[in-house]
């Protein structure tokens, strides 16, 4: 078993401490100054993943931390520099990378960037990024139907995956579809050890009773308030 701890910074931005590395996704902003303080002390490998450019997952101030950044993973709409660009890795839908802990494969998304699978320690760890179901109800029949239908296919290039920990967005603005996207990825890719809903963009989630009937054994964890923490072991 090996014990980490999520810290929820902001919105999309979350940072997982393992055994021997930090792991900063989509930075946008850190109130409570957690990830600050995380940094200050360590002397663990810290890498940071940016899924795209929107000011809700990227904020070029993760420069800096480029003194304690071992790499930055960026998709390739970011614009971004810093003094050392080897540390830094801008990736495309399907590219690969494997750093020192783990691999990192770029998948898609269903607005713009991608998405994240970490494989760390033969454990998979899954941060969608924009990927999601994203029905609106003021939107015509026609787009949703193309929302939907791009989703799946989307859904179809990971099928038969598992992950231990997957980040998933969850937004409040989508009314009864909010846990629609959430609960078709489930369906195609397997959670076994926790989901950390994301992208609230309102109220925090509360899970439908089918939800929970239908994923009874996969642990949720629900940030109420930024800066809040979770501990765990990746078994």
């Amino acid at each position: 078993m090996s014990a980490y701890t999520i810290g929820f910074l902001k919105h999309s931005g979350f940072y997982l401490e393992l055994d021997d590395c930090i792991l900063v996704f989509d930075y946008y902003q850190d109130p409570e100054g957690i990830l600050d303080s995380l940094l200050a002390d360590t002397v663990k490998d810290v890498y940071f993943f940016v899924s795209h450019r929107h000011y809700d997952h990227f904020n070029p101030e993760i420069a800096k931390f480029q003194n304690k950044a071992k790499s930055y993973f960026l998709h390739r709409d970011c614009e971004f520099s810093i003094e050392d660009m080897d540390k830094v890795h801008f990736l495309n839908v399907g590219d690969s990378y494997h750093a020192k802990h783990f691999s990192v494969r770029m998948y898609g998304s269903t607005d713009i960037g991608g998405s994240y699978l970490i494989q760390y320690k033969n454990r998979n760890i899954f941060h969608a990024g924009d990927l999601n179901w994203w029905h609106w109800s003021g939107e015509s029949d026609r787009d949703n139907m193309a929302a939907r239908a791009f989703y799946f296919r989307e859904l179809k290039r990971l099928k038969g995956l598992e992950t231990d920990i997957l980040f998933f967005p969850v937004d409040a603005r989508q009314g009864e579809a909010r846990e629609w996207g959430v609960r078709q990825f489930m369906e195609t890719v397997t959670v076994k050890q926790l989901l950390v809903p994301m992208h609230a963009f309102g109220p925090a989630w509360k899970r439908s009773y089918a939800f929970r009937w239908r994923f009874p054994n996969v642990p949720v964890w629900i940030p109420q308030h930024d800066g809040e923490k979770y501990k765990g072991e990746l078994v």
